[in-house]
């Protein structure tokens, strides 16, 4: 995915959200204003049949309203009326004398406050006929507002999450697909790199037989002898590159499984690192072991998988020193556990890098050394390794200060 196209996809969602956030909210807003409608035509219309009952006969015993009312029934009757209306709360009713300006009858006189200052107040006189003083029954809703929002916010809420679960799972999709993009560029690169690595053995191998054609040289012994030796050299390296493949391979099935034995982990240490001897005493480099003899070496591992574990990071030492490679090997037991470090000199690892180096297929840039070959699955191998053995491992390393491996496993494998 292209940079400009990722932008626009990323301004035109931000601006869908938005809108959509914005639109939630208008609506939201009308919809708490037409509640509010008609919450207040549901409660006039209510009190309109109150009063048109409050003026029948069973009002009517008196002409003062002191001793004309029975309370309760006039509580029980608005509240039966505002739930015949769809308004299911019980209010605060008074009954008040506005030429005296106090209340005849309040069902909480602790509200009294809300009373003189609530909107829904209603005219009424007494047995029907009009009096010279003004008498009102006036309702307080304490809870009007909540009552409201509470219908209004579920939707509000509802919106809001779904505008959020929106917003993750395009954040989601965008890291999917530049995380899918770079595994597509690290495969382009890993196929690529695989094409070399083969194509250089074939080729030499091709030529060693060309040679071996040739009568004059077929003839003499030590030539054809060398000549051997290179097609089984590169016969080997082959070999190597595709068993590596194909262990790789083989450890991203979940089925896998290693076969632990008792092995001395100083032995494999020390074969894997002298495997090297050759290739360092070309390059001028040196491998030093310190190796922990204090107490039996032994563990439970498999051989193979940890000698090839060994043999990588020893590998890696190497080609990513610039002069001459300087290796540190070295076992130290600590409880239950083996600590294996591999040390070398090398160009070290940014930790921008060090968060990627045991992906699959990732490769750290080289800088300036141009001849470094691999497939970018050497230290993925070497975590699967560790994690078969119920192990850890760790780097310490900065830029041009070379970089350590530290690998701790367990003694016995559980």
């Amino acid at each position: 995915m292209k940079r400009w196209f990722r932008i626009f996809m990323i301004s035109v969602f931000a601006l869908a959200a938005v809108s959509l956030v914005a639109t939630q909210l208008f609506q939201m807003r009308r919809t708490f204003s037409i509640s509010d409608n008609m919450f207040n035509v549901g409660v006039n219309n209510a009190m309109d049949a109150v009063l048109k009952q409050i003026n029948g006969e069973v009002f009517q015993t008196a002409s003062h309203p002191a001793t004309a009312f029975n309370y309760q029934e006039l509580d029980s009757l608005v509240y039966d009326e505002l739930v015949f209306n769809g308004i299911d709360l019980h209010p605060v009713v008074g009954l008040y004398d506005g030429s005296q300006g106090s209340f005849l009858y309040s069902s909480d006189p602790s509200h009294e406050d809300d009373l003189e200052t609530s909107p829904y107040r209603y005219s009424f006189h007494p047995i029907g006929v009009v009096s010279a003083n003004q008498y009102f029954i006036i309702l307080s809703f304490p809870t009007t507002s909540l009552f409201l929002q509470r219908n209004t916010n579920i939707y509000a809420y509802m919106s809001l999450f779904l505008v959020f679960v929106i917003v993750v799972m395009f954040v989601i999709s965008l890291r999917t697909m530049a995380v899918q993009r770079r595994l597509d560029q690290m495969k382009i690169e890993f196929i690529n790199n695989m094409t070399h690595e083969i194509k250089t053995p074939i080729s030499t191998i091709a030529l060693a037989c060309e040679m071996l054609r040739d009568e004059s040289i077929s003839q003499d012994v030590a030539s054809r002898r060398n000549f051997l030796e290179i097609i089984a050299d590169e016969n080997q390296r082959m070999r190597m590159l595709v068993e590596t493949i194909l262990q790789s391979a083989k450890m991203s099935n979940k089925n896998f499984r290693i076969n632990p034995r008792p092995v001395d982990i100083n032995d494999i240490v020390e074969k894997a690192g002298h495997s090297f001897d050759l290739t360092l005493a070309n390059r001028g480099g040196t491998l030093e072991t310190n190796l922990d003899t204090s107490c039996d070496p032994t563990i439970e591992a498999d051989e193979l998988h940890l000698t090839n574990l060994v043999y990588n990071l020893v590998d890696n030492g190497i080609k990513y020193s610039t002069d001459a490679p300087h290796i540190t090997l070295s076992t130290s037991f600590s409880g239950k556990n083996v600590v294996l470090r591999v040390q070398d000199r090398g160009i070290g690892i940014s930790k921008a890098d060090q968060r990627h180096i045991f992906e699959k297929f990732y490769r750290v840039p080289t800088g300036n050394i141009h001849n470094v070959k691999g497939f970018g699955i050497g230290l993925n191998y070497v975590a699967q390794v560790v994690r078969l053995h119920h192990g850890h491992i760790a780097v310490e390393s900065e830029p041009g200060q070379g970089t350590t491996f530290v690998i701790t496993l367990p003694v016995n494998f559980k």
